[in-house]
């Protein structure tokens, strides 16, 4: 049970029936042989086709509940919503005139947090400045 979580066409397998079918996870897990466990750690999440209204970037579903309940993520910058939140996966280059370069979740979310921690500290100045002027 395993040695199979590593092949490569038991994960194409898993995530095929688990996307694909509406067996319960407790059954594809069954006819592949793997524990619970193993079965989440070999399924990703499932492509949307759909772009980020923040980002551009192909927004995706978590798991099957996500996807019953059109609660869709961007692994790019962490927006989370609905299907008719979602702009067309080319609109981000075309509208702009740029193909949006999309970063990790992680460094998103450090640049972000950069970005305001600097506003914040120019605003702070700009405030300490104006305020010695009077």
């Amino acid at each position: 049970m395993e040695g199979a979580t590593s092949d490569p066409e038991v994960t194409r397998r898993a995530n095929e029936l688990y996307w694909g079918s509406d067996e319960s996870v407790n059954q594809i897990a069954e006819r592949l042989d793997l524990s619970k466990s193993a079965l989440y750690g070999m399924v990703g999440p499932l492509m949307s086709g759909y772009g980020c209204p923040v980002c551009a970037a192909e927004v995706e579903f978590a798991n099957r509940t996500a996807r019953d309940r059109d609660e869709l993520e961007c692994p790019a910058c962490g927006w989370e919503g609905g299907e008719s939140e979602t702009v067309a996966l080319d609109d981000g280059a075309d509208e702009r005139g740029w193909a949006p370069s999309v970063p990790s979740s992680a460094e998103g979310r450090r640049a972000l947090l950069g970005g305001a921690l600097l506003g914040a500290a120019a605003g702070l100045l700009l405030f300490g400045f104006t305020r010695r002027r009077r």
